[in-house]
């Protein structure tokens, strides 16, 4: 018998937006431990955070729902939590090319001291085609991201002023169950490589660095993530 495939691996950055939804019966856990410089001193902090996320619905034939949670520090630094939620829609879903919209809402509800930060709306399109479609083992996704948001993803100029935010990636799958992936993500250059370790099992390990270019002289940050996604 042939072995079971590997889950494709994720070939989005972190912090980027997908347009891809979890829909009814998806869900996933996810824990990741960060670490970013302190700017201008350069020490560095080291947290982790838990997101938990499902969705509902069928993009295909309306739209999905997708919520998550976030615990966004382990040391409750800030302490709190909050509520992502995220509406998508398939566009185009054939074999050989897929296309997907989306608008959503970070920390669209929160508690604690993270009732102090700002919230992010953003709207996001997703297109993704097989550079290998006549290869059953190995079909080579190739996506792209393009959107745009406010809060977290507005540039911060001179003078303090925020921008209005302009999101863009691009992720590739270099093997069955390893994804590459970079981009700009409003306020920095992110890069992420994911890592599918056994055939079979829905689990996902990403190595991502964040604001590679230190814009904004903000300071650097490296995030291991472990994520288990299914279906019921």
């Amino acid at each position: 018998a042939e072995p079971p495939p590997y889950s494709a691996p994720s070939v989005t950055p972190t912090q980027m937006p997908t347009a891809f939804t979890a829909e009814w019966g998806n869900y996933f856990v996810s824990s990741s431990l960060y670490g970013y410089e302190q700017w201008p001193n350069k020490d560095w902090f080291v947290d982790g955070c838990l997101n938990i996320g499902a969705g509902i619905g069928n993009p295909r034939r309306a739209i999905a729902v997708e919520v998550d949670y976030n615990l966004e520090s382990y040391r409750g630094v800030p302490g709190g939590g909050s509520v992502d939620v995220k509406v998508g829609r398939s566009i185009v879903d054939h074999s050989r090319f897929k296309a997907a919209v989306s608008a959503g809402w970070y920390r669209m509800a929160t508690y604690g001291q993270l009732s102090q930060e700002p919230s992010t709306p953003y709207g996001v399109a997703t297109l993704a085609w097989p550079l290998r479609p006549n290869d059953p083992s190995f079909r080579q996704t190739l996506q792209l991201n393009l959107g745009a948001g406010s809060g977290r993803f507005q540039r911060i100029d001179q003078g303090w002023l925020a921008s209005q935010g302009v999101v863009a990636s691009l992720g590739v799958e270099l093997a069955p169950n390893v994804g590459l992936s970079a981009g700009w993500v409003g306020r920095g250059v992110n890069a992420t490589l994911s890592v599918v370790p056994a055939r079979g099992v829905p689990l996902f390990v990403n190595l991502s660095g964040v604001n590679l270019d230190n814009s904004g002289n903000t300071g650097r940050a490296a995030v291991l993530s472990v994520t288990w996604g299914g279906s019921f």
